[in-house]
């Protein structure tokens, strides 16, 4: 359980330091919205990106010091 622990101070220590007011649980619960995608429709050239980021959720990742997913597009969810 240390793990999570120390991450979940990480993640508190992070979103403080960056002035926000999101909370480890908020960064948590909205990141699982972010997937990366593959798909193939009909035999034809595959096609993958990211599913939309919204502005909160770029800065979120800024205020973690986390590497933004980087793809030449961003997919919409359906």
């Amino acid at each position: 359980m240390f793990c999570g622990a120390g991450l979940y101070r990480v993640m508190r220590m992070r979103l403080r330091s960056a002035n926000t007011d999101f909370t480890p649980e908020r960064a948590l619960q909205s990141r699982k919205r972010i997937q990366h995608h593959r798909v193939s429709l009909s035999g034809a050239q595959p096609l993958s990106g990211v599913s939309s980021m919204s502005e909160e959720d770029s800065q979120m990742l800024k205020a973690l010091k986390v590497k933004q997913p980087k793809t030449n597009r961003q997919l919409s969810l359906l």
